[in-house]
């Protein structure tokens, strides 16, 4: 059972380019921390946005998920090497995203719990959530890029020595 765990979780992972311990298998309970809250304005702004990036993601449309990731994501990596990991980590049908949850670390600064269905090939569909942490800037929400983590790897590429090693 545990690599079933491990596997889908993994697989979920890659669903959305994210790293596995950003997903949770429950929808968690919104806790907004005391002075930070988001306008009616800025959260319709900001599910609008979330909502987008999610159906570009569904329709495999690289550019316009490129395009919705922050700055100094793009600045790094270059659209080539984006599409080149992407394509990689859409090959796998994601459906009927619905935000769950938006608990602002700052104003311009939110975390936001995206429940998305999964439809993988020979396994079981099913909705996961994704954790995912969004910034303005700029009046423009952006979503932050986190490398993807392996269970037995460190961030992607490089490879975590057991003990003893």
């Amino acid at each position: 059972m545990k690599g079933v765990c491990i596997t889908t979780l993994v697989f979920v992972a890659a669903l959305a380019g994210t790293a596995p311990s950003a997903f949770v298998w429950q929808a968690s309970t919104t806790v907004k921390p005391a002075g930070s809250v988001l306008s009616a304005n800025d959260e319709a702004a900001l599910h609008a946005r979330v909502l987008e990036w999610w159906d570009a993601r569904e329709r495999r449309d690289h550019t316009k998920m490129y395009a919705l990731f922050e700055r100094a994501y793009r600045e790094k990596v270059t659209f080539a090497e984006f599409l080149r990991q992407n394509i990689v980590r859409t090959r796998f049908d994601v459906a009927a995203p619905r935000i769950e949850s938006m608990a602002p670390d700052i104003a311009d600064r939110v975390h936001v719990s995206v429940s998305i269905e999964t439809r993988p090939p020979r396994l079981p569909e099913g909705r996961v959530i994704a954790e995912e942490v969004w910034i303005r800037q700029a009046g423009e929400w952006l979503r932050v890029y986190e490398e993807p983590v392996h269970p037995f790897r460190g961030r992607a590429g490089s490879v975590q020595q057991g003990e003893g090693s």
